[in-house]
């Protein structure tokens, strides 16, 4: 076996190990109290202290407290709870931002409950193995060889992350009499965009001394909620450039028709809109009359997503969308149209404003878009490049900083696209992506170097 294949291996099996011990950790802190290992850890002491004492007090204080844990752990145990939940969702929500919302609880059991609460399951925070492989934690390589090497340290960062979203408590104990029906509400908080799935909520049953409680799952209906992505605040930019499409649509007027200044009637030509058509004019001549408006001019604007993993990764990744976020919300401002343009399967655009498209749906599309493993910078140019006589400037987010990225950006300047360009990564800018001109952010302090660069 080469040593790529060891070192592979030992990898699958720390990530083995360290995924169902947590597992089972989390298992157990769900229905054991803080006080039951309180009370376990003094009668083990106990145990010890009066070992060799016959009819001591500390004897009698060790059968108290094991007998007192061994009633709560049955009283749990034999409790019982039989309820349906239905939530009421909104339908968005965004990282970082409370999302609070009503369940409706009903006793379908024939016998009231008491002291129940209910919350939501915890959102897994364990991570991928392609993430326990490649992630490293910061100052991971000032650590000494064992922690390195077994990368416990690195685990216990990755879950500290969290999954897609943190529980912010339960709610209050409730009692339910059969068939009593009533509205509480719960809150989470997103940490991570796209959409998260509520299948899973649970009824907590504690026992009366709060050492031991039993968590039964509810009859509820998988839910979905889509999470936009995290906003930066960005300062006011002069995006340069001119525009050559011509829209006929205004649509910051508040009267439906052609927009732009009125010019006059002439003849109908082949192609031109049934709106624009003068009924009157054409009753009185005979023949077709459309009337002919002066034609609009405004920007348009690209934002490039890059969406290539390769040498950058997850983080780097979710941090782009976020900046490319922040971007499509300070355009929407100016009533402009917009593309969203980035790599998938194959290059994908969308667009949004004036009548076109609504802004949130470019934001749903980042919400939901994922990263490949391979560029294809050279389809995402040529579709970009394509399209440059349309767009006034483009804002081009890198979520690294690469060869291939450095010749991708060579390939629409030489179109000559007017360009503002942001890159993510570690540390102080490359040389060569200072010569590119290149906005360079640092990825643990984005929002102050937008506001500066």
């Amino acid at each position: 076996m080469s040593d790529r294949k060891i070192i592979r291996f030992i990898d699958r099996s720390l990530y083995r190990a360290y995924y169902r011990s947590s597992a089972i950790g989390d298992f157990v802190r769900q229905r054991v109290g803080s006080g039951a290992w309180l009370l376990m850890l003094g009668g083990g002491g106990s145990v010890f202290l009066g070992a060799n004492v016959d009819e001591s007090l500390t004897t009698i204080l060790t059968l108290l407290a094991l007998s007192l844990l061994l009633l709560s752990f049955v009283w749990a145990c034999l409790r019982r709870a039989k309820l349906s939940v239905v939530r009421v969702l909104p339908s968005r929500g965004a990282v970082g931002q409370i999302l609070k919302y009503r369940i409706s609880v009903r006793n379908e059991g024939s016998r009231p409950v008491k002291d129940v609460y209910l919350c939501e399951s915890k959102s897994d925070c364990r991570p991928s193995q392609w993430e326990f492989f490649n992630l490293k934690e910061p100052g991971e390589g000032d650590r000494n060889f064992f922690d390195r090497a077994f990368r416990f340290y690195r685990w216990k960062w990755l879950v500290d992350r969290g999954g897609a979203w943190k529980r912010l408590g339960r709610t209050k104990g409730l009692e339910l009499e059969p068939g009593e029906e009533k509205q509480i509400y719960l809150a989470v908080k997103p940490l991570r965009r796209g959409s998260i799935k509520f299948n899973d909520i649970r009824a907590e049953l504690p026992d009366p001394f709060g050492f031991f409680q039993r968590r039964r799952p509810i009859l509820n209906d998988e839910e979905e909620v889509l999470i936009t992505p995290q906003r930066y605040d960005l300062p006011n930019l002069d995006l340069e450039g001119t525009s050559e499409l011509m829209v006929e649509l205004d649509t910051f007027s508040t009267v439906r028709g052609e927009g732009g200044q009125f010019m006059g009637l002439r003849e109908y030509r082949e192609g031109d809109s049934l709106r624009s058509i003068d009924w009157k004019a054409w009753a009185r001549t005979g023949h077709p009359i459309v009337k002919e408006f002066e034609e609009l001019r405004f920007p348009r604007f690209g934002i490039v997503l890059d969406t290539n993993l390769r040498e950058t990764g997850p983080e780097m990744f979710e941090k782009a969308i976020s900046v490319a976020t922040s971007f499509v919300s300070m355009i929407e401002k100016t009533g402009c149209l917009m593309d969203l343009i980035f790599m998938h399967e194959k290059p994908q655009i969308y667009t949004a404003g004036r009548s076109v498209a609504r802004t949130n749906d470019l934001i749903g599309a980042l919400a939901r878009v994922k990263g490949i493993d391979e560029g294809e910078y050279e389809s995402l140019g040529r579709l970009i490049v394509k399209n440059n006589n349309e767009l006034t400037t483009c804002v081009v987010v890198l979520s690294g900083w690469s060869l291939e990225r450095r010749e991708f950006l060579e390939r629409l300047r030489g179109s000559g696209l007017a360009l503002i360009i942001y890159a993510i990564g570690e540390g102080d800018p490359p040389e060569d992506a200072l010569l590119c001109k290149v906005k360079w952010l640092r990825w643990d302090t984005i929002e102050k170097d937008l506001m500066t660069r």
